[in-house]
């Protein structure tokens, strides 16, 4: 079935998808000069104001859409006066059983100039002006909506299940809370490195284990704050030293650096440090600098990480501004130590901050959960983490995302963050490696007679 909002493209495009002259219900012949202007204001007819001509006569007024003949009673068009220019109701399906409106009827299915297959291939590049991606689109069309939705939240499922799968430390069952919080800690330094320096944010949480950074909270108190920026910067191979080419501020804040570091290194050894081509600077934006994600490092850890009563319990990335997570000013301002910002900007965004509960922080909770004996009230609290996970809101815009929804979905939406990271899983897993078969969509479509194509 073909959804009501491509009707409109269908009409909009009739010299491209539908023959001419166009047959009418009772067999008679009509002629579209004008499609008439789109209404895309709440309310009223689809079309305003479509030139016809039938029988010879030219025919100015409204035309309204619909999937079938009783989307008029449907919709309540009867005795509403922005209706009453109907001139033409087009339909997609005939049905004998339902009437519409008292005027001529068009239905389309009878005047496409394409078949199925290729209307939804010729409708597909007028929208998006692209081919399709997926192999099987466009003959997913032919299974019904609530069956795809349901595989995208059983993939959701599946994929929430990885992500509990991914705090398992290599070749180690995580066997106490303290594991856990070193491997959740793995995780958020892996995701403050975002997709280009990923790697070198891993070594870094491999040279800085939580018991290192304990050790620095405990070795100096108040200056806490400034050392473990002192430290990230350092192992991660970026702190300089004073320079004329810095200015007043920057040499300031680099000799306080420079000095607690020097000091961790009395207590502390680090045979092996990163160095600045570790890391990447290129087609980054400047507020998500190496530099920044650093200084958000090590405010985190001064945050939570180091902190001996660290638990899952407490607030984490939870509801409350986003700047709650502070680093120096400094930072707030700068992109490097030799580049600012116009202005002041938070370290954490709301998009990277939800990324990471979603990806980590609610994940690493259910897995806390899982390390509690089986019972009742354990279920019940992992139920409510699943469902808090379902149901977040994220402002992710991935590419996978537009490709499923517009080769899949229909040109709808995924709805929901659960659906969301169900498409992640079938892009990535299935998609991609061309595993038409092994998938729950393929395989429908395969035992319908669908043909796998050959792989280019």
């Amino acid at each position: 079935m073909i959804p009501e909002h491509l009707l409109r493209e269908i009409w909009k495009g009739h010299e491209n998808f539908l023959v001419a002259p166009l047959a009418l219900s009772d067999g008679s012949h009509i002629y579209v000069l004008d499609p008439g202007q789109e209404n895309l204001h709440r309310g009223g007819p689809d079309f305003l104001a479509a030139v016809l001509a039938m029988d010879g006569l030219q025919i100015r007024g409204d035309v309204e859409l619909h999937l079938t003949p009783e989307g008029w009673n449907a919709h309540e068009h009867d005795g509403d006066a922005r209706y009453s220019n109907i001139v033409l109701h087009v339909v997609l399906e005939a049905d004998e059983g339902h009437a519409g409106p008292p005027v001529p009827q068009l239905v389309l299915r009878d005047n496409l100039a394409f078949n199925h297959t290729d209307l939804w291939e010729a409708l597909f590049r007028k929208l998006y002006d692209r081919s399709p991606e997926l192999r099987c689109f466009p003959q997913n069309i032919l299974l019904p909506m609530r069956f795809k939705r349901k595989v995208l939240e059983q993939f959701g499922a599946a994929r929430l299940e990885e992500l509990i799968d991914r705090l398992t430390l290599p070749d180690t069952e995580i066997r106490s809370e303290a594991h856990l919080l070193e491997r959740t800690y793995q995780l958020i330094m892996d995701a403050l490195g975002y997709s280009q320096n990923r790697a070198p944010f891993r070594e870094l949480s491999s040279l800085l284990p939580v018991s290192r950074l304990r050790f620095v909270r405990n070795s100096f108190g108040d200056q806490s704050r400034l050392a473990f920026e002192a430290l990230y910067f350092a192992v991660a191979g970026l702190l300089p030293k004073t320079s004329l080419e810095f200015d007043t501020e920057t040499n300031e804040y680099l000799i306080e650096l420079n000095a607690l570091w020097h000091s961790i290194q009395q207590s502390m050894r680090f045979p092996e440090v990163l160095a600045e081509s570790d890391w990447a600077f290129f087609r980054i934006r400047p507020a998500n600098s190496p530099y920044r994600r650093l200084a958000l490092a090590a405010a985190l850890a001064e945050r939570y990480f180091s902190r001996e009563d660290w638990r899952f319990g407490h607030e984490f990335f939870e509801r409350g501004p986003v700047n709650s997570v502070k680093a120096s000013p400094y930072w707030e301002m700068h992109t490097s130590f030799s580049s600012k910002l116009s202005s002041a900007q938070s370290l954490l965004g709301e998009e990277r901050r939800s990324a990471i509960r979603l990806n980590v922080i609610l994940p690493s909770r259910i897995a806390r959960l899982r390390l509690e004996p089986e019972s009742m009230a354990r279920r019940q609290q992992e139920r409510t983490l699943i469902q808090e996970w379902g149901s977040m809101h994220t402002q992710a815009s991935a590419k996978y995302l537009t490709t499923i929804g517009q080769e899949l979905l229909e040109g709808e939406t995924v709805s929901s963050v659960a659906s969301e990271q169900g498409a992640l899983l079938l892009e990535r897993n299935f998609c991609e490696s061309l595993r038409c078969s092994e998938c729950p969509i393929g395989n429908r479509l395969l035992e319908k007679g669908w043909q796998l194509p050959k792989a280019v």
